[in-house]
């Protein structure tokens, strides 16, 4: 059985109302527009993630620079 059918067989078990709402369901990502990125927008978050320095910090440097931003920002 498809994934077509048994939807058709819980469908088919709805009171009118509900079928309708299915059918309203079914029909909003059709009416919205295609949102896939483009191929080139992956190869550029690609390329931004693999530039980000993760792993290449230890946590001592990392607290270091909280550290500095909270005193930074409890300064009167």
């Amino acid at each position: 059985m498809t994934i077509a059918d048994t939807i058709y067989q819980h469908v088919k078990a709805l009171p009118t109302a509900n079928v309708l709402e299915v059918l309203h369901f079914v029909e909003f990502p059709e009416s919205k527009p295609d949102s896939t990125p483009e191929p080139a927008a992956n190869d550029a978050l690609a390329a931004f993630l693999a530039s980000q320095p993760v792993g290449q910090r230890s946590d001592e440097e990392i607290n270091s620079e909280f550290r500095t931003i909270r005193d930074e920002w409890n300064q009167p």
